[in-house]
């Protein structure tokens, strides 16, 4: 069975103590901590004292299970990748950070080597292909998508093909692959089949989306939140993790939550869980 975990992004606002007490006492064991631009979270970083985010972690006996890196130079991404391994966090995530031939050129083949040497695997997220920016949640840079990057299943077929390496596989994020209509189980199946699924974000979307429209924009954190009467049917995805043997890390993530209450973030947390544990509890029964 995979292991169940959280984003630490929904609490991007908010102390990184108290965003750790609250997603220990929902049930938690495992989480995504995250050192990525604002307005993502960045609760840790490069000069932070590993030693003392360790403790917290140890104080509400969570485990660090990545470290989330979005709009970061190649610079930058190559100082997270010794802060994740001086935290004991063995896989590093981001999105496709240039132009397609860029990125497998010259951008992403010295992160993977210094992931093999600091032993810390790097999960590039199929991601739409437009340059990050702080309004990305207004739908920002619909018009200026790259020609090519990491966004569907056959571009992710090219990257572990291009780049054939034990240390680089891919972040699967569901709502993603649905914009751009993909099969989800297709590709969680082809990237276990390789050894190449590295992680996997459980993750909805507003049914309004509009294509062509509204780039980034997935709508509302409560519409992006799994539920019942969600966008995707997570079972039959949490279902497919299972079937295909996978024992990584599959992460319970939103973004919209600016300007939500730390109570408001915690409760819709709580409801998502619980759908959450619902899909895994059928999954699991005999």
């Amino acid at each position: 069975m995979f292991r169940y975990a959280a984003e630490l992004v929904p609490f991007h606002d908010y102390d990184l103590e108290d965003s750790l007490r609250v997603l220990a006492d929902i049930g938690f064991k495992e989480v995504n901590l995250w050192s990525s631009a604002a307005p993502l979270a960045h609760h840790v970083n490069p000069g932070d004292d590993p030693g003392t985010i360790r403790g917290l972690l140890n104080k509400y006996r969570l485990t660090p299970c990545g470290l989330t890196v979005y709009g970061k130079t190649q610079d930058e991404i190559l100082e997270r990748v010794d802060f994740a391994a001086d935290l004991g966090i063995d896989t590093l995530i981001f999105d496709c950070e240039a132009n397609y031939s860029d990125f497998v050129s010259t951008f992403l083949p010295p992160i993977v080597e210094a992931g093999a040497r600091r032993g810390v695997r790097i999960a590039v997220e199929n991601h739409l292909t437009m340059p990050f920016s702080e309004d990305f949640e207004s739908g920002a840079n619909e018009d200026n998508r790259w020609h090519e990057g990491v966004d569907t299943l056959a571009q992710m077929k090219r990257l572990i093909r291009d780049i054939d390496h034990p240390y680089l596989g891919v972040c699967i994020a569901p709502p993603h692959l649905w914009v751009m209509q993909e099969t989800i189980s297709e590709a969680i199946t082809f990237l276990a089949e390789r050894k190449r699924l590295f992680y996997y974000y459980i993750w909805d979307i507003d049914r309004a989306y509009r294509h062509g429209r509204d780039g980034l924009n997935f709508g509302p954190a409560e519409q992006q939140l799994p539920r019942s009467d969600g966008t995707l049917d997570h079972y039959v995805m949490l279902g497919t993790l299972r079937r295909v043997g996978y024992e990584g890390v599959a992460s319970l993530k939103c973004h919209g939550t600016g300007g939500w209450s730390f109570e408001k973030i915690s409760k819709h947390l709580r409801a998502s869980d619980a759908y959450i544990k619902e899909c895994m509890k059928r999954d699991s029964a005999p």
